[in-house]
């Protein structure tokens, strides 16, 4: 049977991802970097290639620079930003900027100044290494960090640093490309570059987020269909790659992270639970897919232009390898130790020696790299080696410190939970065990159950929440929370359960858009208040773009009848918002004190927090009254909708019931509308 090209790719590909999967298991089992053992994998695969004639074939696949940017890059960009927390990305943005575009030109410069001066490249070709070699790469460091399981600081520091730093890469690369051809550098070509820097950098932001916004109307239009929900995100983000790219000619990889940011907030507020979940895990494979390949490749790639061979018979080669790597080491140390210190001057929440450090070991160097050397003309002057060298750096960088990073995490203690992590999850662990006691009294009323086995089952589970509590108290004591620690603890176990709060509400339907971003956004400054000790943090006053909007066309058309209903719809959201407050004001104590009863927490410090909740409370329900005096067909109106929504929810949910006790079809089931 003759073979055609499309189905020896397709051949091809279930090979390499049968290789993966099988590389994942054997790594998790050793505890070893799944990414970084599929880089050794495909160095040994392309080896025995070359020896054995049956597996030549693997030689074949081999990294292009379209195939590294235009398939594999979008995909992982966008998942790493469609899960990046955006406040606490907003938080670190100044040192990741800071690394990002001024770090990465320092790098740079002192890069290509060193190796011009001890290597065979010409200057031009030295800062045009210099600019591809100096990004930390986003596919390698994204997919370390996550199995690393790094604190969130420090993985939006590395991640946002390297997801913005490749768009400043590319850019700068390009620029100086464009010096080379030229053949002059002079104030029309610096003021030229710079503009072409900001007008790409910032553009690609602009395109990204505009585009971003146009696929959240579309994606409103699927109605938390999944399954269309997550080939819109597909689209979106190949799409927003190629029209920056192809189209406005800004940076693609800028428009992937603004397009990827804008979905994420998309996703996080206005998708219901299970389609939001699956989502999550669609870009979850997606990404596992990218890297699985993209890291195989990059060992095949490396052995197929035979590097070892050539460093090992070549001196030269080995000492300009050797000059490189040690040059590109101190320029990351300069380049982290100092300018992170800068930043740190000017921010209240300083980063730590040992987020630093990471930082600097972290910088690995990966598949972007690789793609920029590649995208280099054959006769460009100088091209083998600056190929050469960017594959040393990326082979180094990846088995050196790609596999002892985690060690130097172990080592300063960065893997261990913060202090609230540590009591959330001894309180977790409590909670569950609770859970699974009260199940005791639900087995006792069941006939054919033994009442040996139900003693047995009350007895052993008795005796694991006592276990919990003692380890919670334990811990409490352990780590001594002092009486601001105990207040941040109480308050963000409050924190996290309004939150739950407004989400099952959202999820059940009652929340409109509107009201739903004002609250997240009132989440948000609460969150942030607590995290720097602002303790209690207040209501704050927020009125999203919407609610803006609607208040300055009031304000400027007063009087006009078309202006009316505008005004109404204010009145009434404010109502909404007000009363989905006061609801969760009443919730929160009570499910507060049932979190942490016998926990260790000071009960005054949890009846101080449950007390300024009901307070709250209070204050909420006065302004909902007057709102309700002044314009009680409003007020009514509402009460009618919330009520209908409790009954069709009631309704919905016994037929599900229903439907999984078998006393009815699925088919049944599917027929009966409310």
């Amino acid at each position: 049977m003759s073979h055609n090209l499309l189905l020896n790719t397709e051949i091809d590909i279930l090979v390499l991802l049968l290789v993966a999967c099988l590389a994942a298991i054997a790594f998790k089992r050793i505890n070893f970097p799944y990414t970084v053992g599929l880089v050794i994998v495909g160095l040994i695969l392309s080896f025995l290639g070359q020896n054995i004639p049956a597996l030549e074939v693997v030689n074949s696949f081999r990294l292009s620079e379209e195939l590294i940017l235009f398939i594999f890059v979008p995909p992982l960009i966008f998942e790493s930003a469609l899960n990046m927390d955006s406040r606490l990305l907003l938080r670190n943005l100044a040192p990741v900027l800071v690394l990002a575009a001024p770090g990465l030109l320092i790098s740079t410069a002192i890069v290509g100044t060193v190796l011009a001066w001890l290597t065979p490249l010409s200057l031009g070709q030295a800062l045009l290494f210099g600019s591809l070699i100096s990004a930390t790469d986003p596919v390698a460091v994204i997919a370390l960090f996550k199995e690393l399981g790094a604190p969130k600081q420090l993985a939006i520091l590395v991640e946002g640093e390297s997801l913005f730093n490749d768009a400043t890469a590319i850019v700068t690369f390009n620029i100086i490309f464009g010096v080379i051809a030229a053949g002059a550098v002079g104030a029309d070509a610096i003021q030229q570059g710079v503009i072409s820097f900001l007008v790409g950098f910032f553009g690609g932001i602009v395109v990204g987020a505009a585009f971003g916004y146009l696929m959240r109307l579309i994606m409103d239009l699927a109605k938390d269909n999944s399954l269309l929900l997550s080939t819109i995100s597909t689209i979106t983000a190949y799409g927003a790659f190629l029209i920056a790219e192809e189209v406005f000619h800004v940076s693609a990889v800028m428009a992937v992270v603004s397009t990827g940011l804008v979905i994420g907030w998309y996703k996080s507020n206005r998708l219901e639970a299970e389609t939001r979940e699956y989502v999550s895990e669609f870009w979850e494979y997606a990404a596992f897919l990218a890297n699985s390949l993209i890291f195989l490749l990059v060992g095949i790639t490396a052995s197929s232009f035979r590097f070892f061979e050539q460093i090992s018979q070549t001196e030269s080669l080995l000492t300009a390898l050797g000059i490189t790597i040690a040059t590109v080491l101190v320029t990351r140390a300069i380049v982290v130790f100092t300018l992170i210190p800068l930043v740190n001057l000017f921010r209240e929440s300083k980063i730590p020696l040992s987020y630093q450090l990471v930082s600097y070991w972290g910088g690995l160097r990966g598949a972007v790299c690789l793609a920029l050397a590649l995208s280099i003309a054959p006769d460009f002057p100088n091209r083998d080696l600056i190929v050469i060298l960017t594959l040393g750096i990326a082979l180094f960088t990846l088995l050196i410190p790609g596999t002892t990073v985690g060690k130097l995490i172990q080592s300063l203690k960065l893997n261990r939970p913060s202090i609230l992590d540590q009591v959330g999850q001894a309180l977790a662990v409590l909670i569950a065990k609770r859970e699974a006691l009260k199940e005791s009294s639900i087995l006792e009323n069941l006939d054919y159950f033994s009442p040996a086995v139900v003693a047995n089952f009350t007895q052993k589970y008795q005796q694991q929440v006592s276990q919990a509590e003692a380890s919670l108290t334990n811990l409490q004591t352990e780590l001594n929370l002092s009486e601001a620690q105990a207040q941040q603890v109480v308050w963000s176990e409050a924190l996290a359960i309004e939150q739950q709060i407004y989400r099952e509400l959202k999820d059940q339907g009652f929340i409109s858009k509107v009201v739903l971003a004002q609250l997240t956004l009132m989440m948000n400054l609460k969150g942030d208040r607590v995290q720097i000790g602002n303790i209690p943090p207040g209501l704050p006053k927020v009125e999203p773009l919407e609610v803006r909007l609607g208040n300055l066309l009031v304000k400027l058309f007063d009087g006009s009848s078309w202006v009316k209903q505008i005004q109404a719809d204010l009145i009434a959201t404010n109502y909404e918002y007000l009363t989905f407050i006061a609801y969760a004001c009443e919730q929160v104590p009570l499910r507060l004190r049932s979190l942490v009863r016998d926990s260790g927490v000071p009960g005054k410090t949890l009846e101080k927090c449950a007390s300024y909740y009901e307070e709250i409370r209070q204050d909420i329900i006065k302004q909902a009254q007057t709102t309700i005096e002044q314009y009680p067909d409003l007020a009514i109106a509402f009460q009618t909708k919330i009520s209908d929504r409790v009954a069709l929810v009631v309704q919905n949910e016994t037929v599900e019931r229903l439907a999984s006790e078998g006393l009815i079809s699925e088919a049944v089931a599917g027929e009966i509308s409310f």
